[in-house]
């Protein structure tokens, strides 16, 4: 089914790729080659951001989409900036890659210092046209589809901000433009200014229980898989007779590959029917066969049955997703 964002002509897909694992552990090439295998599965809706993959992402996706702009869509953020210093961070980075192959745990620590290399800007005016032009330049296009306010927060939002992101969209250079942040502050922001709320991205997984109802807005969501695909694909091993109910009620064996997978894509896909559902993988494999079974037609409504299933037995699950308080308070 084509999706069209606010304000864009360009037909898209309800599936994105997510482009925050881009730059950062990978190399140029192989950062492009999960562009490509994107693309040739039929995804046509890429989300990025300025500080993505250590400032570099932007760039690598204008470079892998060259001659395909006017086939796919694009949004990119404005809120968080890329580290200072990017060349000498890339030069640390390619040191640092072989040691997160050998050093278990090094993945992580790495992405949190990545994290505290990540400045938060001034939601100006002035600081919004200089983010939008560097984004431009960056992605090789003269228009983005959507531009997000990443992490912003209501107190960010003024009517000046307001007017620049309106001349920005009048002159062409932005479709449209929206919040992009955690679930709850974002449901903060809408309550409080929709204006600047003609798109919403936020978090949303099988385990988060009912999606909120942002009526009026075009709604992305991400983070279906990750942490709560290995959370809960923990818990279907653990509980192996709920797992084979499971696969008895909905007819499909959750034993075999990428099942898993595909049900919690299909079941924020079911959730968000007039949106888009982002993943991120550094997998080409894994980005193909999530493609095939959300866009190749996988049976109707079985993402909403999934979720029903869910919501009825791993409860406890749950509340962790919608509490992360919780979590260590859970634990042994």
């Amino acid at each position: 089914m084509a999706i069209f964002l606010p304000g864009s002509a360009t037909p898209t897909t309800e599936l994105g790729y997510g482009c925050s694992q881009l730059m950062g552990r990978l190399g140029e090439r192989q950062s492009i080659a999960l562009l490509h295998a994107a693309y040739d599965s039929g995804i046509r809706h890429f989300d990025v951001a300025p500080s993505y993959g250590y400032g570099a992402a932007e760039q690598v996706l204008g470079q892998a989409l060259r001659g395909k702009r006017d086939k796919v869509t694009i949004t990119t953020k404005f809120g968080l900036s890329p580290p200072q210093h990017r060349a000498f961070i890339a030069a640390a980075r390619g040191i640092a890659r072989p040691l997160v192959k050998l050093v278990p745990g090094a993945r992580r620590r790495l992405a949190l210092a990545a994290g505290t290399l990540v400045s938060r800007a001034r939601f100006t005016p002035e600081e919004l046209v200089s983010s939008l032009e560097r984004s431009l330049a960056a992605l090789r296009t003269d228009h983005i589809d959507v531009l997000l306010l990443h992490e912003a927060t209501v107190d960010d939002l003024d009517d000046e901000l307001l007017g620049a992101l309106e001349r920005s969209r009048r002159a062409g250079k932005i479709a449209s433009f929206g919040i992009g942040r955690e679930a709850a502050s974002t449901a903060a922001i809408w309550r409080a200014d929709r204006r600047f709320c003609p798109v919403l991205q936020f978090e949303w997984s099988a385990l988060s229980g009912p999606p909120p109802d942002f009526a009026g807005t075009f709604v992305i969501t991400h983070r279906a898989l990750g942490e709560n695909l290995k959370r809960l694909g923990a818990w279907l091993a653990a509980n192996s007779a709920i797992a084979r109910t499971w696969s008895d009620e909905l007819g499909i064996d959750l034993a075999a590959p990428a099942t898993l997978s595909g049900l919690m894509l299909a079941a924020a896909r079911e959730s968000n029917r007039a949106g888009i559902t982002l993943f991120s993988s550094s997998t080409a494999d894994h980005i193909r066969r999530n493609a095939d079974f959300l866009l190749g037609g996988a049976r109707p409504g079985i993402g909403t049955s999934f979720a029903r299933l869910v919501a009825r037995d791993a409860r406890q699950l749950m509340r962790i997703e919608t509490q992360p308080e919780l979590v260590d308070a859970d634990r042994p």
